[in-house]
């Protein structure tokens, strides 16, 4: 497929296949990366491996790969000839061509916090991007003063705003105007000794507008009463362009994002995934007193260490697993990747959530159906013998003590054969109840094979009455359509020197002689 369409983006643009490798590269990706040869990960990180095998680095084309998702985008830091960089990376899939395209978008403006220029020289505001207005408190704000660079900014002259035909509120854009004369009376009001407004429109000569940024100063009398102001105005219409955009990545973005300021133990952005994941509203998330305590009791520790090694200036992500606490009391299971960076002239946490609860179940349950016994619901051979090895072990090295049973049911060819082998699945399942009612917790009960079942008591030196009252309680279980059963049983101690092999089979042995002396039975060796 031609893919030199990309060449028009501006934006690195590469097509990869499924092994990351990289089958095109748009002229900005060659103009950043300055090599276009290998995988993606190689270009961009320098990596010997795929991100996704180190701590810390999630792959989206990885993310498609295993979640189903049509795209994917996570934050990178990568490596350009010109240093580091951070890139949000968006992959989507092609399946008609069977390749990932992936968009690396730029991030490294977004980062870097305007700086404060009220100590620049004057010749700053009438040279750069700074312009500089004096206003009176009237109406609509007229200007006294203004630099002669706000040509540049605005398009009108000097002349425009001092000869009154221009008052400096004309130009505000509708929607803000309310918004910005409510700051300025709550600013003078109070008397503040300076304020810096939120981002806001205004117009252009031209008819369209712009994005700025506005620090103010009161102007006072000789009384010290406010007479008017005076303040500097910067466009930051492609900073703002920019943020919007990494909002909209963000928001649109599968994991729960962001942005925590460790130093105040705050949390200054969340989307709205953050929202669904935790149950809080994006109102009650920045307003929460302790943003550690969405994580649950047990897992805090691990957040608080990564916390405390950010403020000691280690500056690499950093990835732990934990559980968020939700609203309502439920938990989720998350990785979370902490990315430090700028934010607003500080530094932050980008924090990203991987929400891994349904992937944490499922093989939660797979596990399950790997130990447990699928007709008895009880553990299988697998996780007795596993056990009795640790048991062993820990025994030896501190010398405890713990007792193995094995019983069986007699007669149970006989119960098949005269009323089928589901009659017989109904016995097994009935004595597993049983015997699960009446022994501890702690110990270990599980399906040795056939109609054999085995107990490990830990910590027990005599299986005796325990033996004898399962083998009392199935002798009086009435099963359906009249059917009775007996079961014998053998039991031993662990001795010095026993191995999985030796304890079995003596307690093997114990059952043998149970059977020979009239089954019904339990005899312990």
């Amino acid at each position: 497929m031609d893919y030199s369409a990309f060449d028009l983006i501006p934006e690195p643009v590469f097509v990869v296949n499924k092994e990351h490798k990289v089958i095109f590269a748009n002229k900005k990706a060659k103009e950043v990366y300055g090599k276009w040869e290998g995988t993606c990960y190689e270009i961009s990180h320098g990596f010997l491996r795929p991100c996704y095998e180190y701590e810390g680095h999630p792959c989206p084309v990885k993310n498609i790969q295993e979640l189903g998702l049509e795209k994917s985008g996570v934050v990178h830091i990568h490596k350009t000839p010109e240093g580091k960089r951070y890139f949000y990376v968006i992959a989507s899939y092609d399946p008609k061509e069977d390749v990932y395209i992936e968009f690396h978008v730029d991030l490294f403006d977004l980062y870097e916090s305007i700086k404060s220029y009220t100590q620049k020289p004057l010749s700053l505001f009438f040279e750069g991007p700074l312009v500089l207005f004096q206003w009176k408190r009237e109406e609509g704000w007229p200007v006294e003063f203004v630099s002669p660079n706000v040509k540049d900014l605005l398009g009108y002259t000097a002349e425009d705003f001092t000869s009154g035909r221009i008052k400096y509120a004309e130009l505000i854009h509708p929607e803000d105007i309310e918004r910005v004369a409510e700051e300025v009376e709550y600013h003078t009001r109070n008397k503040s000794p300076s304020w810096t407004h939120q981002d806001y429109r205004l117009k252009r000569k031209d008819g369209s507008y712009i994005w700025v940024l506005d620090h103010t100063m009161p102007l006072l009398d000789s009384n010290g009463e406010i007479v008017g102001y005076y303040g500097y105005v910067m466009d930051i219409t492609e900073r703002h362009e920019k943020e919007e955009l990494f909002r909209l990545l963000v928001e649109t973005n599968p994991n729960a994002v962001l942005i925590y300021d460790f130093h105040q133990n705050k949390i200054l952005y969340a989307n709205t995934n953050t929202a669904k994941l935790t149950g809080y509203s994006l109102e009650e998330l920045l307003n929460l007193e302790n943003p550690i305590e969405l994580i649950h009791p047990d897992d805090r520790d691990k957040a608080i260490e990564s916390v405390n090694k950010i403020k000691q200036g280690y500056k690499r992500p950093i990835s732990y697993y934990v559980r968020i606490l939700r609203k309502d009391g439920r938990l989720r299971y998350v990785k979370l990747t902490s990315i430090v960076t700028s934010y607003k002239g500080k530094d932050v946490s980008f924090l990203t959530l991987n929400d891994l609860t349904k992937e944490i179940r499922r093989e939660r349950k797979l596990r399950k159906l790997a130990t447990i016994d699928t007709l008895t619901k009880i553990y299988n051979r697998y996780v007795l013998f596993s056990t009795l090895e640790h048991l062993i072990e820990y025994a030896e090295r501190y010398g405890e003590t713990f007792s193995v049973i094995i019983f069986d049911i007699d007669n149970f060819k006989l119960l098949n054969d005269t009323y089928g082998h589901l009659a017989g699945d109904r016995v097994l399942r009935e004595i597993a109840k049983e015997v699960k009612k009446i022994i501890r917790r702690s110990d270990i009960f599980g399906r040795y094979g056939g109609e054999e079942f085995l107990i490990i008591l830990p910590k027990t030196k005599d299986p005796y009455p325990v033996a004898e009252k399962i083998r009392k309680a199935v002798e009086s279980i009435d099963f359906e359509k009249g059917i009775r059963v007996t079961i014998s049983l053998g039991g031993t101690v662990y001795r010095k020197g026993d191995t999985v092999d030796s304890i079995i089979n003596r307690a093997d042995e114990a059952l043998y002689l149970a059977k020979q002396s009239g089954k019904n039975q339990t005899v312990i060796l």
